[in-house]
């Protein structure tokens, strides 16, 4: 018995050529075995014990293609010997109709039909074989764009003490997703410092890396992910971060949590301007700015 799995197909194609030119009356069997819900691992080997149980091994030639459909090559497999040999064969498989997977054909009388399945499959294989080299060359592309940014960020996350204190404006970073509460701290604020707003977890971590903020003022309950969590990454990336907590839910737990975490206050929403600018002044980012323009002003006087 032979067995081929590595270019089945082309080999299946040449075989047949071979036989229809020397063997006509010889037998291919063409199992759909692509139909079956069973891995190959399951039905391959109760495939191969049941053609040894037949006796004719050295009789048989086994064709498994890329998408799991089985040929064989039998020199005298009859209609009846392959009512025999799916009847044998059916047990070891889910229930399914396999007499409409089994098809049995002579090779020299049914070589159009044959050689344009064989045809198609290779085609099919060909097709198969440039999606997944896509999707490997995509993953590795995908891959090297995480690595990347992975070291990007780690050079971003090294030079963030040193990009806030060289910065002469204060800058205040809001993760907010209540469109309401997004303006209402945009009124607070214009005019007044510079400030910007993102709505969602992840753009906060990226946000913060990017902008070095003095301040950051961290809504709780986020769309993507927890005000806690945030709050948990953001202090691995910056340990002198200075945040403060947003919450409509202003319950103790919330907010002992918040400050066991290294929150330095915690304000509960509909929040007036003073609460804001309590907090923004208390930043010592932004009171070392305050003094060095206080400093600056008084030498140019």
């Amino acid at each position: 018995m032979l067995v081929f799995v590595k270019d089945a197909e082309e080999t299946l194609l040449r075989d047949l050529k071979k036989h229809r030119d020397l063997f006509p009356t010889h037998r291919c069997l063409y199992l759909k075995f692509s139909q079956l819900n069973e891995e190959k691992e399951e039905w391959f080997s109760a495939l191969i014990e049941i053609i040894r149980d037949r006796g004719q091994d050295d009789l048989n030639q086994i064709y498994v293609c890329h998408d799991n459909d089985v040929f064989i090559l039998s020199r005298g497999m009859t209609h009846k010997s392959l009512e025999q040999f799916l009847a044998h064969l059916a047990p070891k498989l889910t229930p399914a109709p396999l007499p409409e997977l089994a098809v049995l054909f002579e090779i020299g009388v049914d070589w159009a039909r044959l050689g344009l399945i064989c045809e198609r499959k290779i085609e099919a294989k060909i097709e198969a074989l440039k999606a997944l080299q896509a999707q490997e060359s995509s993953d590795e592309e995908m891959l090297a764009r995480k690595e990347a940014l992975l070291k990007l960020n780690r050079e971003m996350a090294a030079s963030l003490p040193d990009r806030r204190e060289k910065r002469k404006e204060p800058e205040i970073l809001i993760v907010e997703d209540d469109p309401f509460t997004q303006r209402l701290v945009g009124n607070a604020l214009k005019d007044k410092y510079p400030f910007s707003v993102t709505g969602s977890g992840q753009n906060a971590i990226s946000e913060y890396l990017s902008k070095a903020p003095d301040i950051l003022f961290l809504d709780i309950g986020l769309p993507d992910m927890s005000g806690h969590s945030v709050l948990q990454r953001i202090f691995q990336i910056d340990p002198q971060a200075y945040v403060v907590m947003f919450s409509g839910n202003g319950d103790r737990e919330n907010v002992l949590r918040a400050i066991d975490q290294g929150a330095k206050g915690f304000v509960g929403k509909p929040f007036t301007q003073e609460k804001l600018f309590q907090y923004i002044e208390k930043s010592p980012f932004i009171q070392t700015k305050l003094k060095k323009e206080t400093l600056h002003g008084y030498s140019q006087s």
